[in-house]
């Protein structure tokens, strides 16, 4: 079962800073976004701003199918990543009138 993650993402250096937007400043969001979908993980939001951290909303089945899709990407090769299970998510499109209790318990 697919579960919420929320990722901080380090890069390793200022050269990997540059080598991951070399990659990614031409692409569209769904470009991007497609390719950061898998079978086992896939990106759902990403925050990035000047900084030498950035965010992402992951849903995958386990910490190990990020990490995979990542290198798959050959983006472990510039940053460190920290995935951190959230099992209470909640979203303002996305309500479902449950509490935080039933949250944590369906997860």
């Amino acid at each position: 079962m697919k579960k919420h993650f929320m990722c901080t993402h380090a890069f390793f250096d200022d050269d990997a800073k540059q080598a991951f937007e070399d990659a990614s400043i031409g692409m569209t969001d769904r470009q991007i976004f497609e390719m950061m979908k898998g079978e086992k993980a896939e990106m759902l939001g990403h925050w990035r701003g000047n900084d030498d951290f950035f965010f992402c909303h992951w849903y995958a089945e386990d910490e190990d199918a990020i990490i995979d899709h990542l290198d798959k990407v050959g983006f472990n090769t510039l940053m460190n990543t920290l995935p951190n299970e959230m099992p209470i998510y909640m979203a303002h499109d996305k309500i479902t009138d449950k509490t935080a209790e039933d949250m944590v318990k369906e997860n």
